[in-house]
This record gives structure tokens, sequence and C-alpha cells, in this order.
């Protein structure tokens, strides 16, 4: 009788199905969202860094964003590969002057893991840029239009002392180049890469750009030959240093050091350009502009001794929506330079 129990209990146990002794592990990703820098009007980087892939391999992940809070991967998002670790996203078709709520994804046999929420608002477009100076002798002013859909510039128009001198439009027609046009006139031709920015200028002065977006060297172009000009540093964000060299391309002539503000240069002014230009870089033809707003930046001329550094400083004020709305400069010898921006709304 003893052993017939025990045969019919052996046989009750071998009966019950080994998988509900076994719990299925099904994971998702472990996901942390990366700071949104670099941000424009229709433009911004993040990215993210899976520290786990959960119960299976990692088949995509990104970054997805909306107007509203938890956005999901059904909402907008980038595709930047697979596997765990770090990356990088470019987000791009954003809406000036609109808040976002972002965060990053990764997404494995079994679910999606979302990393942390980052909100961030996108800068607006500017409308208008007036500059007077001391020593300009007057006012000039630079008014932009956007194409509706891209947001990419399509004309400015130049005023002087508030009567209009020229109107510049700008053609996109023929990929890879930029022309712009002065009435029927062609007023110059750029050659642009896959970024959108400006790589070599009418007189075959050509551009380099960082991996982060910024300009780094600028070649004037001359005697069939390239000569370094211009090369900058870049350090958190900021150009912190920009080198000007003289004919040879190895004697630096000038050199200029930045030191910023603490706040955010959210609406992309372009203060410390290679290019001393006023209405050139919007658009960021030229490259990203510096994350933070600049204090003040210091200059000289290497080859003098002992060394003498001039100084300007800027100050701002800001509208209701805490745009710059004037930046002064102050240079040296006292005298100002203004810039009066205005913004689309």
């Amino acid at each position: 009788m003893k052993k017939q129990f025990y045969y019919l209990a052996l046989a009750v146990i071998m009966a019950i199905p080994f998988s509900s002794c076994k719990k299925d592990n099904t994971d998702p990703p472990s996901v942390s969202t990366t700071a949104v820098t670099g941000i424009s009007g229709t433009s911004a980087s993040s990215g993210g860094d899976i520290a786990s892939e959960g119960s299976a391999a990692v088949t995509a992940r990104g970054v997805c964003w909306g107007t509203t809070a938890n956005p999901t991967i059904a909402d907008a998002k980038t595709s930047d590969g697979t596997g765990i670790g770090s990356f990088t996203s470019n987000i791009t078709g954003l809406t000036p002057g609109t808040l976002y709520h972002l965060r990053a994804y990764a997404t494995n046999s079994n679910g999606t893991g979302y990393g942390n929420e980052i909100t961030f608002s996108t800068s607006y477009l500017i409308k208008s840029i007036s500059f007077v100076a001391d020593w300009a002798g007057g006012t000039e002013l630079w008014d932009f239009s956007y194409d509706a859909t891209t947001k990419a510039v399509t004309k400015f128009e130049n005023y002087w002392e508030g009567a209009l001198d020229k109107t510049i439009t700008y053609d996109y027609s023929v990929a890879g180049k930029l022309t712009l046009m002065k009435g029927t006139e062609v007023y110059g031709v750029y050659d642009l890469n896959a970024q959108g920015y400006i790589t070599k200028d009418p007189d075959g002065n050509t551009f380099t750009y960082d991996a982060d977006g910024f300009l780094s060297k600028y070649y004037e172009h001359w005697d069939n030959a390239d000569h370094l000009k211009y090369e900058t540093v870049i350090t958190n964000g900021n150009i912190a240093k920009i080198t000007t060299y003289d004919d040879d391309g190895t004697t630096a002539k000038k050199i200029k050091e930045f030191t910023y503000t603490t706040g955010d240069n959210v609406n992309g002014i372009h203060q410390a350009n290679a290019l001393d230009s006023d209405w050139k870089p919007i658009g960021n033809f030229y490259g990203k502009p510096s994350a933070k707003l600049v204090d003040f930046f210091e200059y000289w001329d290497p080859r003098n001794s002992p060394i003498s550094k001039s100084k300007s400083s800027l100050t701002y004020s800001f509208d209701a929506k805490s745009r710059p709305s004037v930046v002064t400069k102050t240079l040296t010898d006292f005298t100002t330079e203004v810039w009066t921006y205005t913004y689309f709304e």
C-alpha cells in the first residue's frame, strides 16, 4: 500500500508543468535621457544611455518627443541604432517657439523602456536686427522672411536710416547650393553640406565644421591655394577662442577669448562667430551659435611684446518672453554698439 501511494505521489508531481515553477523574464531595457543641447528654432540634440538591455537584445533606440507629457514611440522619434551604451540623437522638424517634452527610449522583444522626461523650448525665429554704433553714422536694419514649412530663410530686406537699400532672396532649388539673388542679379552662390552649412562661398573661400556643427576653420582662397585665416576652440558648447592668422596661415595676428554668462542663448544669436557679420549667420548657415550668451571678450595681437589686451563687454535687455531684445556692446574706448532684435511669434 505504501509503495502504491509513493508511485501515485510521484505521478502527480511529474504531471505539474515545469513552466509553473519558472517565472518568465520580460523586462524592457533600462535607459536614461541625455540633456538637450544645440537648440534652434527647428532642431536640437539629445540622446540616451542604455544601462541594461533587459531580458533581450535592444533592437531599436532613440528619443521621442511631443508637445504633451510622457511622449512614446507612437509620437515623433529618432532611430539611432541598436544595442546598449550611449547614443546621440539629432532632432529635426521642430516648430519655433514651442515647448516640447522628450525622453529616450529603447526597445527589445519584450517591450519599450523610457528614460527620464526633459522639457525644452525651441527658439523663436529672428524677425529683424537693427544695428547702430557710435562710429556707424546711422542705423542699419535687416528684416527676415522664412519658409512657412521648412523655416529656412527665404529673404531679407536691408534698410539704411529707415529707407530700403536692397532686397536679397534665397534660392535653394539646386541641391547642395544656396543662391542669393538681388532682383534678377546673382548676389552669390554658396555650397552647402548635408546639414545646410555653407562650405564654400562665391570667392572660393572654404569653411569646415566640427562633429557638433561648430565652425572650426575658415580658409581664404587665392593664388590657387587655401590659406588658413580663422580657427576656433570650442569649450562646453561655446566658442571659447578665435585665432586670426596672417596670410602665411601660420602666424597668429589676433586672438579673441570669450567669457560667457550663465544665461542660455536659446534664440541662437551669433555673438562669437568668426565672420564678424550681422546678417550672414541668420539661419545657422555657418554652424551652431554658442550655447550661452557672451559676458565679455578680450582680444590682442600675440605678435606684440608686451601683450596689450583690449576688452569688450555686453549687457542685455530682455522682453516679456525672456528673449534678448537689446544687446549693447561697450568697447575698450567706452564707445558702444547696439543690436535690437525682434522675433516672430
